[in-house]
């Protein structure tokens, strides 16, 4: 486990190491130092909040509880919520259903089309909102 979450934390901040590179002219190693900096302080302050400053919370939430829930409940739902708007109507269905037709024939593109246009944007919202008034105890499961 502790491979698997290395090579993925790498991999993930290889992008921000690129982009810190590219946007002030950094070398790899001022890249990496200012990263790994970055990411070293952002955890060593979420592990004190289940220790010494457990005391603290955000919205009745400990620091690793809230950010798990913006993390999980808030930023990824409105993610995919942005992904269906740009492939449904900006990149347009189409397009997607031409790329998978490059590999092999795609029998449900009307599905696929309605789904991501009409059906799954509904269901993230919705998604997105149970999971916020469920973490601010408007609802109980």
């Amino acid at each position: 486990m502790l491979f698997a979450a290395l090579t993925s934390s790498i991999s993930i901040m290889e992008t921000v190491v690129s982009i810190i590179m590219d946007k002030f002219k950094l070398k790899r190693k001022v890249a990496v130092a200012i990263v790994f900096a970055f990411a070293l302080s952002i955890g060593i302050v979420i592990s004190l909040g289940n220790g010494v400053w457990s005391n603290i919370t955000i919205f009745g939430m400990s620091l690793l509880g809230f950010f798990d829930f913006i993390t999980n409940s808030v930023i990824m739902p409105i993610v995919a919520l942005l992904t269906c708007i740009l492939v449904g109507y900006v990149i347009k269905p189409q397009n997607i259903i031409d790329e998978i037709e490059l590999s092999g024939r795609f029998k449900a593109k009307k599905l696929f089309t309605v789904v991501i246009k009409y059906i799954a944007p509904v269901c993230i919202v919705a998604i997105l909102i149970f999971s916020v008034m469920e973490s601010f105890g408007f609802i109980v499961v």
